[in-house]
């Protein structure tokens, strides 16, 4: 038998090692490929994850009483609520809006926009008015402004509503507490006089559906005011109302409410 020796040929020794470093190559580089991986599915998730956050705290809750009843309102019994010459049985319901900012940014250009009563029978205006809570100014509460917002002037005189007193030839305001007022043409206690509003008939204008809050910081409350004036409808009535509240950011909610008259 020939035995060959081959001086070239790989040790045992030498075999083992090269598949010994193979081996550690092949686990670094899975280890490498592998780590790269769950960073990437970590900073996605993570991504991901804020994502929904964020689409989970960009919200506004909207915040006011669900339900207004009216019983009475009918003074002469002739089956509706009109501009009679005398009572004025017409009424203006004053409705606090809370906006709860609820998203990690500031809602900016902030409205409540009061969309419909859904009721094509029933007659109703938007109306505006300063509020002493807002503007600073008792001396202005509760006047009734133009499309403009300035003061509007009925025959000649400003309308304020800040009678305690009842009057007949006035329509009735009524605050959000509940608290009824009736016209008078000045804010000076000495020099007012009653304001006949069974003359405002034309509401062109004074309707003015959409109002201002403007910026509410993240994790604030924003507070408004919206007037409504039931000016004609048959009784009873039973309708629902929508307020949508809107702003630049895009994160819009909306909130209706119920109105029974009877």
């Amino acid at each position: 038998m020939k035995i060959i020796s081959d001086d070239s040929a790989i040790s045992e020794v030498m075999a083992l090692l090269m598949l010994v470093l193979v081996a550690v190559s092949a686990s670094a580089a899975y280890y490498t490929w592998i780590s790269n991986l769950q960073e990437e599915v970590q900073t996605t998730g993570s991504e991901v994850a804020e994502t929904r956050l964020n689409t989970f705290m960009s919200e506004i809750e909207v915040v006011c009483y669900p339900e207004y009843v009216y019983y009475n309102t009918d003074s002469n019994l002739d089956g509706e609520i009109a501009a009679n010459s005398t009572p004025d049985e017409r009424f203006i319901q004053e409705i606090q809006v809370l906006v709860i900012n609820k998203a990690l940014f500031n809602l900016t250009n902030v409205k409540v926009k009061v969309v419909s009563f859904g009721n094509e029978n029933l007659d109703w205006a938007a109306l505006h008015f300063r509020r002493s809570t807002l503007s600073n100014d008792d001396n202005d509460d509760r006047i009734l402004l133009d499309r403009e917002d300035d003061p509007y002037s009925l025959n000649d005189d400003l309308v304020y509503f800040t009678s305690e007193n009842k009057i007949n030839t006035s329509m009735k305001f009524i605050t959000d507490e509940g608290y009824p007022y009736f016209a008078l043409n000045s804010s000076n206690t000495t020099s007012r006089v009653a304001v006949n509003t069974t003359n405002l008939t034309d509401l062109t204008p004074l309707h003015n559906p959409t109002y201002k809050m403007d910026v509410i910081s993240k994790g604030e409350v924003g507070t408004g005011y919206v007037y409504l004036l039931i000016n004609r409808t048959a009784l009873p009535v039973d309708t629902a109302l929508k307020f949508y509240i809107t702003n630049d950011q895009g994160v819009d909610a909306y909130r209706t409410i119920q109105f029974s008259i009877q």
